[in-house]
């Protein structure tokens, strides 16, 4: 279902992720954004990528991929390990993708309802390519870190509430 979000609301969410995920790389990673993009941080290639997929009064996914060293920053620096595992480094990027979807998934939502946040998915390189399209991005935002980059998107693929009173 496409569903055509209007302006107010693009902006809102648009507010509300690059908010969410400096504050979460901030407090929860303990990593602060570079003052500005080197050339060579623009042609970083994928490193990783981990998704959360959402239903509420809106459904869709976030999606957070990862370029330089990232992966495994998030994860020492969450963890306060020096050498994370290749699974301690996946559970890290998809608990960051959580805590921020979860942080735009309630901006959205009507109070007194509850909104479904599934648990975070990696994808591999080729999970990435071959992905089912959720949607249409309404939001997106690249965060520059010393350590690498981290592209977040934000899509949404459709508003339930009103199919839901319909069916009341």
């Amino acid at each position: 279902m496409n569903t055509q979000i209007d302006c107010d609301v693009r902006a809102k969410i648009e507010r509300t992720l690059y908010e969410s995920s400096v504050s979460t790389f901030e407090d929860t990673c303990f990593m602060y954004l570079a003052p500005e993009m080197e050339e060579e941080q623009k042609e970083l290639p994928l490193e990783a990528a981990s998704e959360a997929r959402y239903r509420g009064d809106w459904t869709g996914k976030l999606l957070i991929e990862t370029r330089g060293g990232m992966l495994e920053a998030i994860a020492s620096n969450i963890l306060s390990l020096d050498e994370p595992s290749l699974q301690q480094k996946k559970d890290a990027l998809g608990e960051i993708a959580n805590i921020i979807c979860g942080n735009v998934v309630i901006s959205l939502g009507r109070h007194g309802r509850v909104s479904k946040i599934e648990s975070p998915k990696f994808l591999s390189e080729e999970e990435l390519q071959t992905e089912e399209d959720i949607g249409s991005c309404v939001a997106g935002i690249t965060l520059n870190f010393f350590e690498g980059r981290a592209d977040i998107k934000f899509y949404v693929d459709g508003y339930i509430a009103a199919k839901e009173q319909n069916s009341d």
